[in-house]
């Protein structure tokens, strides 16, 4: 790097997210739904995954196996080749482009679905053994976002970076404590697996329903 006289920036470690609206979600949006019902009312127990059970309530939240990506459902694998190909447009943005996309290979470690009711949430969390993560929102229920007030059932992301012993000022207040992005039912959501996330608490008489995924990206040879 060549320095100048001139001021001169960059970034260091960033928390790069990505978003991206499915161009095919109205055509499988029912299909989505209806498959998801339907694994919902196969499952023995409300959180089938049984991982990270303290973070979860006892009621109000209905999750599946972590193998939903494997299951030969003709639009949950519509919407897999949609991801992956989002993903791997994102990890070359990410790299600046360095990594040629047809080398990237995208392994889906962990894949399933939540479906919210009445008074569902997701405790603050981070995902480990995977480098992104994703969320797409199939079903947003009564979600709303109101002006000075907490999201209802919306998704909630929390700034990695201390902030100087917690000092806050003028100076760093780019360092927003959390980010509450706006939702849309066919969005795509991609983070950093190191991103602290929760699901903030639903209240509503319609499902709200989202598909969450991890996933590794190994650069073939």
């Amino acid at each position: 790097m060549q320095y100048s006289t001139l001021l001169q920036g960059m970034q260091l470690w960033p928390s790069m997210v990505f978003f991206r609206l499915w161009p095919e979600f109205e055509q499988n949006r029912e299909a989505l739904i209806q498959s998801i019902q339907r694994l919902k009312a196969t499952q023995t127990t409300s959180i089938e995954s049984q991982i990270a059970l303290a973070a979860k309530p006892i009621s109000g939240l209905y999750e599946s196996h972590f193998d939903l990506f494997s299951l030969e459902i003709a639009p949950v694998q519509n919407l897999v080749r949609f991801i992956e190909s989002s993903l791997k447009q994102a990890i070359q943005v990410a790299h600046s482009e360095t990594r040629p996309m047809e080398r990237l290979e995208i392994r889906f470690s962990d894949s399933w679905y939540h479906i919210t009711t009445q008074g569902g949430f997701h405790d603050a969390h981070w995902h480990n053994d995977c480098s992104w993560c994703g969320i797409f929102y199939v079903k947003l229920g009564e979600y709303q976002i109101n002006a000075n007030a907490t999201p209802n059932g919306g998704s909630r992301f929390y700034c990695p970076i201390g902030q100087g012993g917690a000092y806050k000022d003028a100076g760093n207040r780019y360092l927003h404590p959390h980010y509450d992005p706006p939702l849309q039912e066919g969005l795509l959501f991609i983070f950093p697996s190191h991103l602290l996330h929760s699901g903030l608490p639903y209240f509503g008489l319609s499902d709200r329903i989202v598909i969450a995924f991890n996933a590794q990206a190994v650069l073939r040879p």
